[in-house]
């Protein structure tokens, strides 16, 4: 049996993890949550990349009509964007819990060592332009939001532009 998962001498410590063994979690956890907040910002990065090739095919191809169906490919990819940037706050607000939990464990929170660490808030819409308590996924979150806007008004501007003419 390796070393963090020994058994303690009484009985009452039995299922009381190792110290050894919460620093192993602590690690996995904020390893977990790097990923985590990687991926989220990747959903970003894709959708300013498909806003800046639609915005490119409107250039080169010179029909804004085309830009309804490619515009839609955005509309698809920000709503998905979108719904992976609040899971992965309510996994973070998960996550952080757990985090708070082993630190307090390990005496990590008393003394001074790391003041001012609070447990974190649920996402809620409300929050969005609280900047106070604006998170990275709520940022995350709200420019997804505004590359859909700008890229329907540019749409109607585009086709409005065409109507007039």
């Amino acid at each position: 049996m390796s070393k963090n998962l020994q058994t303690r001498t009484t009985e009452d410590e039995k299922d009381i993890p190792s110290e050894e063994t919460l620093h192993l979690q602590l690690q996995i956890e904020w390893q977990d949550h790097i990923q985590t907040r990687n991926q989220t910002w990747k959903t970003l990065q894709i959708d300013a990349a498909i806003f800046l090739a639609v915005i490119g095919a409107d250039i080169k191809l010179n029909n804004p009509w085309l830009l309804i169906p490619l515009g839609g490919v955005l509309f698809v990819s920000t709503i998905f964007g979108i719904a992976v940037t609040i899971h992965h706050r309510k996994v973070q607000v998960q996550k952080f819990q757990f985090i708070y939990m082993l630190e307090e464990k390990l005496g990590l929170l008393k003394d001074g060592y790391l003041s001012g660490i609070k447990k974190p808030d649920e996402f809620k819409w409300g929050n969005i332009f609280d900047f106070e308590r604006m998170r990275t996924p709520t940022f995350i979150l709200v420019m997804h939001l505004l590359l859909l806007i700008f890229m329907m008004i540019y749409i109607v501007l585009r086709i409005a532009a065409v109507a007039i003419s």
